[in-house]
This record gives C-alpha cells, structure tokens and sequence, in this order.
C-alpha cells in the first residue's frame, strides 16, 4: 500500500506541473480567439449536447442562471451561439451552437490540440498507446 500511495503521489505533482505549464499557453490561444476558459467549457457542452437550456448550465456550473444568462449575451453577440425557442414549448429556451462558434470551437481546439502534441513529443508510439489508455480508464473512472 505504502508503494501505492508513493505512485500515487508522484503521479499528482507530475500532472499539476504539466498543467501549470501548459496552461499559459492554453489561456493564451483562447485569448487570441477572444474564448474565456468559461465560455469554451460552455461551447464544449453544447457541442456535446447540441443545444441545452440556462437552467442546465447554471446547474452544472453551479451559478445563478442570470451569470449564465450574461455569458449567453455576451456569446451570442459574438455571433457563436443562439437563442432559439422550444417548438414543444415556446416557454422554453434552448441554447445552439451557431456556424460562426463550430467554427472557433474548432480553432480553439486545434490550438490547444498543437499544445498538447507539443508537451507529449518526447514520449515514443508505445508510450503514448499507454498514455492514452491509462487516461481514458482514469476519465471512466472519475465519471462515475
């Protein structure tokens, strides 16, 4: 267990240095496509989800719906979501993702995908193989 405990820990401090160190260049790509960290989190949902309500943002991000309402402005004056009511329900409000936000969604991605690539181009094929399945078990893992 002691052994464990010992991998455990040097795993931690490995990933929160590779974190603090890319995330700088993180927050400068999405600087240089006018994204907040907050705002790509919200374009990641809605691609994911296709559309989605305040009411469920706030929830997942635990604030107030009218934080979420302003971020929602702010986007859809930036031309990358829009705000179009429920055809069941025209009480409801449902939150897109417009061709304009698919398109830096992907930028952005692309970028922090280069940022990435860079910061994992020493490890060799076999290394990533390993790499990326010990991540997507811990991603599994963490989900649940």
């Amino acid at each position: 267990m002691q052994i464990k405990n010992e991998y455990i820990e040097r795993i931690q401090m490995a990933l929160q240095t590779a974190v603090h160190k890319m995330q700088p260049k993180m927050m400068e790509s999405m600087n240089k496509h006018g994204v907040t960290a907050t705002q790509f989190f919200v374009l990641m949902y809605l691609r994911k989800n296709e559309s989605c309500k305040i009411s469920e943002i706030a929830e997942l991000m635990g604030v107030k719906p009218s934080a979420v309402s302003f971020m929602i402005d702010r986007l859809e004056h930036s031309n990358f979501v829009f705000r179009e009511h429920d055809k069941k329900d025209r009480r409801v409000v449902n939150i897109k993702l417009s061709e304009e936000g698919v398109k830096k969604l992907e930028l952005v991605v692309q970028d922090r995908k280069a940022i990435f690539e860079s910061s994992l181009f020493s490890l060799t094929d076999e290394e990533l193989l390993q790499f990326a399945k010990i991540a997507e078990k811990l991603a599994q893992s963490v989900s649940k």
